[in-house]
């Protein structure tokens, strides 16, 4: 055996192991890409239930067109709206203090 071939067989084996190495590497960081896009998938449907349920609230909370247009994000001008007033009188001898 020659010098060069002894290189030669050393050179192969490093590149070998050095593929091995890389090939694991590569597998480990596919898997977690895939738990984490997993991860992100079920946060997306989890903001878009949270959405829908926030934007449900604010059209309770709100007139229909008010609660459109915050959700636009565009400006809301002040408008008079007719609202009803209910009156309750409380004698102040219920109260103990």
């Amino acid at each position: 055996m020659t010098i060069y071939s002894v290189v030669l067989v050393l050179v192969t084996l490093t590149c070998l192991a050095l593929s091995m190495w890389y090939a694991r590497k590569l597998g480990t960081m596919l898997r977690k890409m895939a738990k984490h896009a997993q991860k992100i998938q079920v946060k997306s449907i989890e903001l878009t239930v949270e959405k829908r349920r926030a934007d449900a609230l604010l059209c309770q909370m709100l007139p229909k067109e008010v609660a459109e247009q915050l959700k636009r994000n565009c400006e809301v001008k002040a408008e008079q709206l007719k609202a009803e007033v209910t009156e309750c009188e409380v004698k102040a001898e219920q109260f103990k203090v």
